[in-house]
């Protein structure tokens, strides 16, 4: 936890330059922040480069921040833009058509998918997976997801953000947040019907338009 009474008294510690507020900072984001890349950019590697740049621009711009979202929407926000960076980077390096697979060492390394979604009453892949051992299935759903919907889902359903705030994040408006999460389930749901009706690997989903 912070060592401050209010998120506001640790802004001004942070734009102060005091190194217990940026230490404070660290081991209370880092986790979350390397996570929610992850789930973006899907390699250790670059999931590792977003979180650095993430603190990085922090440091840079803390004197900009004006407290309109929180700071940890801020962070995210900068998180995810970066991510989506990285995407767009590593895309004009492959073939119009190719898309981007999971690295299979990477993989390995993915406890995330072990834990459920937040929302315990929504309808939940990640759930249905573990119980019949079809992980695989499940992450090979969320790959195939355009980039602008899978930050959306990480950041609601995974990040069990409110849709205000993944659109802060996302730096859209609250309606266009609301389609592109009801556009994710909906793929993911498409996606996955065949793992759950014959227990086989689902195919590529539709990459819809994005708002």
């Amino acid at each position: 936890m912070a060592p401050y009474a209010t998120e506001a008294e640790w802004i001004a510690a942070l734009q102060a330059n005091e190194a217990a507020a940026y230490e404070a900072l660290i081991e209370t984001f880092a986790e979350p922040v390397y996570r929610l890349a992850y789930r973006i950019v899907r390699n250790a590697a670059d999931a590792e480069d977003v979180m650095q740049e993430t603190f990085l621009r922090v440091y840079l711009h803390i004197g900009d921040f004006r407290g309109s979202a929180g700071l940890k929407s801020w962070l995210y926000r900068i998180a995810t833009r970066q991510a989506l960076a990285v995407l767009r980077r590593r895309q004009r390096k492959l073939e119009a058509a190719t898309t981007v697979a999971l690295d299979a060492e990477d993989e390995a390394e993915d406890a995330a998918w072990h834990e459920r979604v937040a929302d315990p009453a929504a309808w939940s892949p990640e759930a249905w997976a573990v119980a019949h051992e079809t992980e695989a299935c499940v992450r090979q759903a969320v790959e195939a997801l355009p980039p602008t919907l899978r930050a959306a889902l990480a950041l609601h359903l995974f990040e069990d953000l409110p849709l205000t705030e993944v659109a802060a994040a996302l730096e859209i408006s609250h309606s266009a947040a609301k389609v592109r999460v009801h556009r994710a389930r909906r793929a993911l749901r498409e996606a996955l019907a065949p793992c759950l009706n014959a227990g086989v690997p689902a195919p590529t989903p539709t990459q819809e338009a994005t708002a």
